[in-house]
């Protein structure tokens, strides 16, 4: 039976609580403080690797936008006062380390029975910071986080 891997990730990544108490949308920006988009990505034939056995070693990717409302105060030079960019970038850096305690845990997005997943990774090991978009009130920085899912496709395995 054929999974569909975006609602599989949708259904994984809500489990985050960075996520699920956040608004998430699929392929679509509302450029709102604390907003994730999940974008797909078109993953190249070239990497899928067939082994002889008929299954397929193939990769799933996608990238989670996540917003913020972004501060132009300069940092506070006293101890124990935080900026507010700072712990903002700290809470979206959540979601990487959550990415990666799944992974040792091989807690894993169900892609059905004809996948085994083997690892899932951020492809940075902090987020990335695209820009800024100073039009809105108040402006909102935009991070980028790359996860990748690495699975065998066994669906057209000739034996087992």
């Amino acid at each position: 039976m054929s999974v569909d891997k975006n609602k599989a990730i949708i259904d994984f990544l809500i489990t985050c609580p960075q996520i699920y108490e956040s608004p998430l949308y699929f392929n679509f920006v509302n450029a709102n403080d604390s907003d994730k988009q999940i974008v797909t990505m078109a993953s190249d034939r070239y990497t899928n690797k067939p082994y002889i056995d008929g299954s397929v070693n193939k990769q799933y990717s996608f990238t989670i936008l996540d917003f913020r409302s972004i501060s132009d105060m300069a940092v506070v030079k006293l101890s124990g006062y935080d900026s507010e960019n700072v712990v903002d970038l700290s809470d979206v850096q959540a979601l990487i380390d959550w990415i990666s305690e799944q992974n040792e845990l091989k807690n894993f997005p169900n892609f059905g029975e004809d996948c085994i997943i083997e690892q899932m990774y951020t492809t940075t090991e902090e987020p990335k910071f695209e820009g800024i978009n100073d039009e809105l009130s108040p402006p909102l920085a935009m991070y980028s986080i790359t996860i990748r899912i690495e699975y065998t496709d066994v669906s057209k395995v000739l034996w087992r």
